[in-house]
């Protein structure tokens, strides 16, 4: 294992440098090191484990396993880990990159990462997973079922093949006890086929989770490559699950298929706080276009910023714009301070089926009170600015309805669509003439309004319905250049029962008063709407990305940098965001800007900024070899920050060597070089043979030289092992396709003299490949066409209890399909019986789950 003092002096290097973005990493040095097939050649010389490019996933738990009882922390350096099956670390442990932009995890054949023991941190990488079978999709690329979890610096994507990149599920046959104490910070699931972050839970007990945290974390555009299901939403806090003690702070949704921040009606919520969050544009889904049915899923549609139905969530600071149907819906317990709706059903113009409302409260009548909204705003709602119903005890203080499109001619709704609005209060600033009325009260009882409306409008304030009880309307005023002065400007419509709506001290006046501005009265310490920053900002450069991403010597290189506001105040609305980028300190060509962003970037948010100038132009032309480029922001100091020595982020780019342009002839281009043809990589199936097996061998082969391999010849690969020794030899000789200059196949083995498989001997033997063994390709260099590689062969085993899918193992996948039995959904086998009592039933599964978690130590 790596020397500790040597670990801890290189992670302090690289924070440095800024090239580390891990919380608390000085203080956490790796016990174990491992280092992807493409690390640099200095992290391969310093790392414990090595891997190939090929089932990583086996090097990184190989890493985790050596880790002692206690736990320890596990580093993988920079570069690409390809992972096709489950890392699980173990209790304790931390799995650590170095960075969501320079260590990655792919997983594909129902790779994924499970939590399933306590006390685990998983920091600083990037996951994306595809290609899920049926038996695994209802997982996570990211899967937590166990509680005192820490998820930090993950950026994560998916395609549609599985349920979620975050999942936090409750699974008694993995954890029976509480879920809790699970924490997600500076996490991003982005361009997902699916789920951003969801909270579900499986079985009859235990069923609500405890202490969930989110700080800085976003989710993108989820449900935008692909459709796990239609529902796709952002967050997504209450599947099946009921939650306690949820704590959301400056998080992000934007662009996803359904909801934000969402909450299923049916799960019980207590004592939920999303706080200073932001949700803009959700509800990709197309809008319905019949009338709601319940049979009709296509009829079924959310489109809300924040889905919180029958739910004790407390909203501070957050904000909703641009959402498709709803910016807030929150019913039976929702209170909402401070918050602002901004452009709900922006480009809805079709209402047929849907109206669109900035805030959303109906049915509202099972709490008391049932919906406490303070200080919140409504901006050009294209609907509804405001819509409560069927609603009970709802207190609305100081709410500002700016210019809402309204509908049907109204820019909001108390009671208006069911009528029932009883024993309210409601203060309302109002103002705006695209809408007759601003304040429609229909059929309300015991209700109370105050406030100011401004509208040249026929009739602002209207109050009606055969069943309007005891509403009272005082120190109202109305400011109106066409109303009379010293009128009310309130229509109380004739349906009104005779008596039953008073007026106090409402008056139309010509010019009128300031609005007032609204003093919090909440039992929390309020934050204004707009805050009076108490520092400065302090801008920083997470990450550099470039197009093409794979760029050749001469191509025109487009560069990108994220900036991060990590101070305690919002950079300048109208100043130059400027990012400069160079390449070698400018050894390898002129540098490129960007200096267009003028907005402003609030406390924790970030943006991506695209080079647009440069003193020769916009893009950088690759120069061949690996260079060093630096992204520094606020590069000519326009922006006052709390820190001026955090601005600059360092990254290499490789520029390969551009392909040969062919001298053109009439039909085929003839290369102006010569091909080169290495194996890169060996591997065989099964993994781990035995004795015996028949083995099937692969070898990936790389053209690495200057022009394509010519069509129709065979790209024919030798297999031998220990040069003859140990069994006959096995080959590849179908493959007849070019192979163009930096591409790579795999090709498998299709035949041989004594078949196309090895018969594995017991022991140690060398493999190697030759591609183009017999000459058939004219090649730059004939001599580096061999790789060698060991194979261990073992004896073969017994059987082993509980090793269903015949694997030679107890894993996850044995558990499925001992549940699938269980269920009826597969035949059941007599191997599947580990209890003994004839049947392959749940307390099998039971039995396969502590094995595979160490809770047992035999079947």
């Amino acid at each position: 294992m790596r020397d500790r003092r040597t670990t801890k002096l290189l992670i302090a290097v690289f924070l440095i440098v800024g090239l580390v973005p891990i919380v608390g990493a000085l203080e956490t040095t790796p016990d174990v090191v491992v280092a992807a097939s493409d690390s640099s050649a200095a992290d391969k010389a310093a790392a414990d484990y090595v891997c190939d490019g090929v089932n990583d996933h086996v090097e990184i738990q190989a890493a985790l396993n050596a880790l002692p009882s206690s736990g320890g922390v596990v580093l993988l350096s920079s570069g690409t880990y390809n992972c096709a099956g489950i890392i699980a670390p173990k209790a304790g442990s931390t799995l650590m990159g170095e960075g969501e932009s320079e260590t990655f995890l792919k997983f594909t054949r129902d790779g994924r990462i499970n939590v399933d023991r306590e006390h685990v941190t998983l920091d600083g990488f990037h996951v994306a997973g595809s290609g899920y079978s049926s038996g695994v999709k209802w997982l996570g690329v990211i899967t937590v079922r166990a509680s005192h979890a820490a998820v930090h610096n993950l950026t994560g994507t998916a395609d549609a093949s599985i349920q979620a990149v975050f999942l936090l599920i409750h699974d008694p046959t993995v954890y029976a006890p509480t879920l809790e104490d699970v924490e997600f910070v500076n996490c991003k699931a982005v361009d997902t086929g699916t789920y951003g972050f969801l909270h579900n839970a499986w079985g009859s007990s235990n069923k609500v989770i405890k202490d969930v945290r989110y700080e800085n974390c976003a989710a993108i555009n989820c449900g935008k490559y692909g459709q796990f299901n239609p529902w796709i939403t952002g967050f997504d806090f209450a599947e099946l699950n009921d939650i306690e003690g949820l704590r959301v702070t400056n998080c992000l949704a934007e662009g996803n298929l359904e909801s934000g921040f969402h909450f299923e009606f049916d799960p019980k919520v207590t004592d939920a706080v999303l706080e200073n969050c932001v949700s803009r544009n959700n509800g990709q889904k197309p809008f319905p276009s019949r009338a709601y049915n319940p049979n009709d899923m296509s009829t079924h549609y959310f489109g809300c910023g924040y889905y919180a139905p029958n739910a004790d969530v407390t909203f501070l600071n957050c904000t909703a714009e641009g959402n498709s149907m709803n910016g807030f819906y929150t019913t039976n317990g929702g209170k909402l301070y401070n918050c602002v709706e901004k452009n709900t059903g922006i480009g809805r113009t079709d209402f047929s089926y849907r109206v669109p409302a900035g805030y959303y409260s109906v049915p509202t009548r099972s709490a008391n009170p049932s919906l406490v909204m303070e200080n919140c705003t409504s901006i050009t709602s294209n609907g509804y600015g405001l819509q409560v119903d069927l609603a009970n005890n709802v207190k609305i203080r100081n709410f500002y309805l700016i210019d809402p499109v309204g509908y049907n001619g109204k820019g909001s709704s108390l009671g208006g669509t069911n009528g029932q609005f009883d024993n309210a209060e409601v203060s309302i600033y109002a103002s705006g003439n695209r809408v007759e009325t601003l304040v429609w009260a229909k059929e309300n009882e015991n209700t109370v309004f105050s406030g100011q409306i401004v509208s040249d409008a026929a009739k602002p304030f209207v109050i009606e319905g055969y069943g309007t009880r005891n509403v009272l309307v005082k120190d109202m005023e109305i400011i109106s250049k066409t109303l009379p002065a010293g009128s009310s400007g309130v229509t109380v419509v004739g349906t009104v029962p005779a008596g039953q709506a008073t007026l106090q001290n409402v008056r139309v006046t010509p010019t009128g008063s300031p609005v007032p501005t609204p003093t919090p009265t909440v039992p929390v310490t309020p934050v204004p709407t707009t805050p009076a920053p108490s520092g400065k900002p302090d801008l920083v450069v997470t990450d550099i990305s470039w197009t093409p991403a794979n760029p050749a010597s001469g191509d025109a290189v487009t560069l990108k940098a994220t900036v991060k506001n990590q101070g305690d105040a919002a950079t300048p609305a109208g100043a130059k965001h400027g990012v400069l980028f160079t390449f070698d300190d400018g050894a390898a060509g002129s540098g490129v800007w960007s200096d267009t962003y003028i907005r402003s970037i609030a406390p924790g948010a970030w943006v991506t900024l695209t080079a647009n100038g440069g003193s020769a132009g916009a893009t950088w032309k690759a120069a061949l070899g690996t260079h060093t480029v630096k992204a520094t922001v606020d590069d000519v100091n326009r922006i006052a920050e709390s820190d001026e020595t955090n601005n600059v982020r360092a990254k290499q780019i490789t520029v390969s060597k551009a392909a040969s342009t062919p001298t053109p002839v009439p039909t085929t281009p003839a290369p102006s070089g010569k091909p080169d043809l290495v194996v890169t990589d060996i591997s065989w199936e099964p993994a781990n043979p035995a004795s015996g097996d028949a083995v099937t061998l692969k070898a990936t082969v790389k053209n690495q030289g200057d022009a394509a391999t010519p069509a129709g010849a065979k790209h024919g690969v030798l297999f031998t092992f220990d040069d003859g020794a140990a069994g006959s030899g096995v080959w590849s000789d179908t493959y007849t396709r070019s192979i163009a200059p930096g591409a790579w196949v795999t090709l498998t083995a299709n035949g041989g003299s004594a078949g196309a498989t090895w018969k594995a001997a017991l022991g140690t033997h060398t493999v190697k490949a030759t591609v183009d063994d017999v000459n058939r390709i004219a090649e730059s260099d004939e001599k580096n066409n061999v790789m060698s590689k060991k194979i261990v062969v073992g004896a073969q085993q017994a059987p082993v209890k509980g090793d269903l899918n015949g694997d030679g193992s107890v894993d996850w996948a044995d558990v499925i399909i001992a549940a699938d039995m269980a269920q009826g959904k597969t035949d059941p086998s007599a191997a599947a019986d580990l209890d003994g009592d004839g049947t392959a039933g749940w307390k099998d599964v039971a039995l396969l789950a502590d094995f595979f978690f160490g809770r047992v130590s035999s079947l």
